[in-house]
Parts: structure tokens; C-alpha cells; sequence
């Protein structure tokens, strides 16, 4: 495939999942974006600047901004989880301290 094609087929997979990220992330859907994260990370990973093409600069910019909109996501999500287990785990123990709820679960 010569250099033209393949930067042609990169550019639409790259904007096809810029779109499907962009859509995950408006929605708020953690597991579409860990499986499009998945399933296009090779992809991801092998994306290059290209020095005299601008479209495919600003296709790369736009997928970098939604790409770092869905992991502050994923990472906010994680955190407010975590938050929520260690509460989860503070009431469970608080609740066991009391002699007449020993077996409490």
C-alpha cells in the first residue's frame, strides 16, 4: 500500500475514533471507552506526526484532547469508587464495634 493510502486509511479510522470516544465520553460510558481504548490502542500508539499535513495534525490534536477528556473520566470515576469502598468499609467497621450487631454483613 503506498504511503497516500495508508495515511488516507488513518485518517479515517482516526476520525471514526475520535467520534466513537467523543461519543463515549458525552455519555459518560467507562466501559466503551476502555473497550475503543483497547481495541485501538496499537492504533493509538502508532500514531506520528506528520510534518507537512496539517489535517492530519488537527485530526491527532483532536483525538489527544478527547483522549485526555476520557481518562480524566476514567480516573474520576476510579476515584470517586474508591471513595465510595473506603466508606463502605468505615461504616461496616463502626457498625461491628457494637456488641449486639457482631454478626452484621
Amino acid at each position: 500500500m503506498s504511503q497516500l493510502g495508508r495515511l488516507m486509511l488513518d485518517l479515517e479510522q482516526l476520525t471514526l475514533l475520535t467520534d466513537e470516544l467523543e461519543k463515549a465520553v458525552s455519555f459518560k460510558d467507562l466501559d466503551e471507552i476502555q473497550r475503543l481504548c483497547t481495541e485501538y490502542s496499537d492504533f493509538i500508539f502508532s500514531l506520528e506526526a506528520e510534518k507537512k499535513n496539517s489535517l492530519a495534525n488537527e485530526k491527532l490534536k483532536a483525538l489527544i484532547t478527547i483522549h485526555q477528556s476520557a481518562i480524566q473520566l476514567v480516573k474520576n470515576s476510579h476515584k470517586q469508587m474508591q471513595d465510595q469502598l473506603y466508606q463502605s468499609i468505615k461504616v461496616r467497621k463502626s457498625v461491628s464495634k457494637y456488641k449486639g450487631v457482631k454478626h452484621a454483613e
